[in-house]
């Protein structure tokens, strides 16, 4: 079967939805189907090369207009054979793309979240109705994703995957030394970071590591100044994506202090489940409900607040055997649901089903 990826970006790019469209690429790939991923590829950004089985064809950006690619050459990228085509939204350019392609090749859609910019749902929305399916990781995407209402009858819930081998690498957290917690993610006002440092004051034992970038890294660095927990708190910035099991090697919990429903799903969290640590998230009616359970993969705390997070954060720090047992458990429910292979399988046998049913003669 051929199968063509239509995302905004892929590898080396870092980011949740990046990582799910490497391993469903890659899962297809290894399940023998032949795989094309098109991804827009930015000015400085260089591609590693020798790390995927599928074909990636890079199409350059020459800037952005509003939040859009300026990328013509992904029209005519988004042509190439495929019996089957699946899109990542939001992605407008790739809306525009499968719009102007011949209709005879069936779409599949993963509707990772919602467009943020009215303008652009209406071609957003085309592309739903021409889908054969559309994929969400979660019952609460649903709920949630208001640009769903019509389609739930071709809704299909195939839960995220990662490669977990790779994680399953990470060696136990240190014995020695202070106990640190970890957050990996975007520096955005959703993430919640300004609250976790407000936590991290309350627990002065505690280091803690930042890993992303973003719009709000200044602002927070300011607030670790004045809650005086500077000396607590290393911040890596940008990391390349193959370095994220270093850090998580090094950390002995993860904290996902997210405050919006903008966290749809906490794929980190999954990663840091099967690399046996125990994870902190909020009590959001998002897809986190569904990967991490209270005081059994986990701790879950109530939105923005700080003294309820640090009482978690403190109660993980001081307590190895319950770390050591949530671990288990995390990577556990990792290989029963949220593995590679899994989501890859259940993606192909939704593709043949479509397949299957369009070869079906008209009665």
């Amino acid at each position: 079967m051929r199968i063509l990826h239509l995302s905004r970006y892929y590898w080396p790019r870092s980011g949740g939805r990046e990582r799910v469209v490497e391993d469903l690429a890659e899962g297809a790939a290894a399940l023998g189907h032949e795989v094309e991923v098109v991804a827009v590829q930015s000015t400085g950004e260089s591609d590693k090369g020798g790390r995927h089985r599928s074909r990636v064809t890079r199409v350059f950006s020459f800037g952005t207009l509003g939040s859009q690619d300026f990328a013509p050459g992904y029209l005519a990228a988004a042509w190439h054979r495929a019996d089957i085509i699946h899109v990542h939204h939001p992605h407008p350019l790739a809306d525009l793309a499968v719009l102007l392609r011949a209709r005879r090749t069936p779409l599949v859609v993963t509707q990772h979240a919602d467009l943020r910019r009215s303008p652009e749902r209406l071609l957003s929305r085309m592309t739903l109705k021409r889908a054969k399916a559309i994929v969400v990781p979660s019952r609460a995407h649903i709920a949630l994703c208001q640009e769903l209402e019509g389609f739930e009858t071709k809704v299909e819930v195939i839960p995220f995957g990662i490669d977990e081998a790779r994680w399953a690498t990470v060696p136990p957290a240190p014995t020695s030394g202070p106990i640190r917690a970890l957050f990996i993610g975007r520096l955005v006002k959703y993430k919640g970071v300004d609250v976790l440092l407000r936590a991290l004051e309350r627990v002065p034992d505690l280091r803690l590591d930042i890993v992303g970038g973003g719009p709000e890294a200044p602002r927070l660095r300011t607030l670790a100044q004045a809650l005086a927990v500077t000396d607590r708190v290393r911040w890596y910035g940008e990391y390349p994506d193959e370095d994220l099991t270093r850090r998580m090697a090094e950390a002995h919990f993860l904290v996902l202090p997210s405050v919006s429903v903008a966290e749809m799903f906490g794929l980190v969290a999954v990663e840091a489940m099967a690399a046996a640590r125990p994870v902190i998230t909020t009590d959001l009616p998002s897809g986190l409900r569904e990967v991490n359970s209270h005081g059994q993969t986990g701790l879950v705390v109530p939105l923005r607040d700080p003294d309820a997070l640090a009482q978690a954060m403190s109660q993980l720090a001081g307590d190895a055997g319950l770390r050591e047992r949530l671990g288990a458990a995390g990577r556990a429910r990792v290989a029963e649901r949220f593995t590679r292979k899994q989501m890859a399988q259940a993606h192909i046998a939704l593709y043949e089903r479509i397949l299957a049913d369009r070869r079906q003669p008209e009665s």
